[in-house]
């Protein structure tokens, strides 16, 4: 018993240490549009994410709180993920949730520390609650590098909801520019 104890508290203990150097903080802002994210790396190719956005791009308030489970396959020259999204929306349309599925993919550039990619997230109508009925939110980026640690990036951010008593609204649509920070 004395010795599982041990042996699962050094395996926690080693655990953490790889988490320790895998957090990173990312922020973006647009015109009537912003967000952020926190990442955490749980172990070796998987990581998880809490994020918000808030956009008055279509007139309307509309915030938007998620969590996420990515998983990212070691592939050389490719930076991909793919796994679940959870999003709760709280809108002047309507109210609800939903898991969203999709991912990121990036790849490097000739240009030295500059990768171009983009991400996307799809929520069918049987995986949502409340006023939602679907969801789509898609984007495409450009990132540099500037300094081990530190990123930023310049892209164009899509989402577009299916509700139930509005139709289809677009939340916001226009580009956007962020930095990402990770120790």
């Amino acid at each position: 018993m004395k010795k599982s104890a041990i042996t699962l508290l050094g395996g926690a203990l080693a655990l953490t240490s790889l988490n320790a150097a895998a957090i990173s903080l990312s922020g973006s802002v647009a015109d009537n549009a912003q967000s952020v994210q926190l990442s955490q790396s749980l172990m070796p190719g998987w990581s998880t994410g809490i994020g918000y956005f808030n956009s008055d791009d279509s007139g309307r308030n509309a915030k938007a709180w998620s969590g996420q489970l990515m998983f990212s396959p070691w592939l050389p020259g490719v930076d991909l993920s793919l796994g679940g999204r959870y999003q709760y929306l709280d809108s002047d349309y309507g109210d609800g949730g939903g898991l969203g599925l999709g991912g990121s993919a990036y790849v490097d550039t000739p240009i030295p520390l500059v990768s171009v990619g983009g991400y996307g997230f799809y929520t069918p109508s049987g995986l949502t609650h409340g006023d939602i009925d679907s969801s789509r939110e898609l984007g495409a980026r450009a990132r540099a590098q500037f300094i081990p640690g530190l990123q930023g990036f310049v892209g164009y951010r899509y989402y577009r909801v299916d509700f139930d008593n509005h139709d289809d609204r677009t939340l916001f649509s226009g580009p956007e520019l962020g930095v990402s920070f990770g120790f």
